[in-house]
């Protein structure tokens, strides 16, 4: 599935829909606590909201047989997502060091949220989204930055394990502690 029969591009006005449904049914509030194990969203976004990321840096989508398999978004720190969580992650940008330096001092966006459909999960397309998205964003940025909710490990497994991010650090917010992870963009 990491490719085969999957059309890899950026979403258009018409895909909004399609994300904000599956950023919903994927919202850790809308799932079971065994569904939450396969991994979650911890914020849920209007249809205005994924507009303003897509027209930003862009959103990446996975489209089999015409539907939405999976999003990733970008957008650059000072786009104004209202996220007290996104917030604090950047303010904590003169503690954390990557690679032996702070990550204020490098060329930064905001990866995610990312998400895929159940029935496409551990296809590989997780990897060739990311892909995407690093090539598309090369030479703009230095580092790519996330978080990840500490309470959702199979998402700290995809992104550290199985992508190779590093951890940097970890905050709190509202009694919520998430990790911020960080990774490096090819030169161009």
């Amino acid at each position: 599935m990491s490719g085969v029969g999957v059309e890899y591009r950026r979403a258009r006005p018409s895909d909004y829909a399609s994300i904000v449904e599956l950023n919903a049914a994927n919202f850790i509030a809308h799932l079971a606590e065994h569904e939450r194990g396969d991994g979650f969203l911890s914020a849920l976004f209007t249809l205005e909201q994924t507009a303003a990321m897509a027209e930003d840096l862009g959103t990446t989508l996975a489209i089999v047989d015409r539907a939405l398999a999976g999003f990733l978004c970008a957008f650059r720190n000072d786009f104004d997502h209202g996220s007290p969580v996104v917030a604090k992650m950047i303010e904590s940008y003169d503690r954390i060091y990557f690679e032996g330096k702070l990550l204020s001092r490098y060329r930064t966006y905001a990866y995610g949220p990312v998400c895929i459909a159940r029935a496409y999960r551990r296809q590989g397309l997780l990897r060739v989204l990311y892909d995407a998205q690093r090539k598309d964003l090369a030479g703009q940025f230095e580092v790519g930055v996330a978080l990840i909710a500490r309470n959702n490990p199979h998402s700290m497994a995809a992104h550290v394990a199985g992508l190779g991010m590093t951890e940097v650090g970890e905050f709190e917010v509202n009694g919520n502690k998430f990790a911020t992870v960080a990774f490096r963009l090819p030169a161009k």
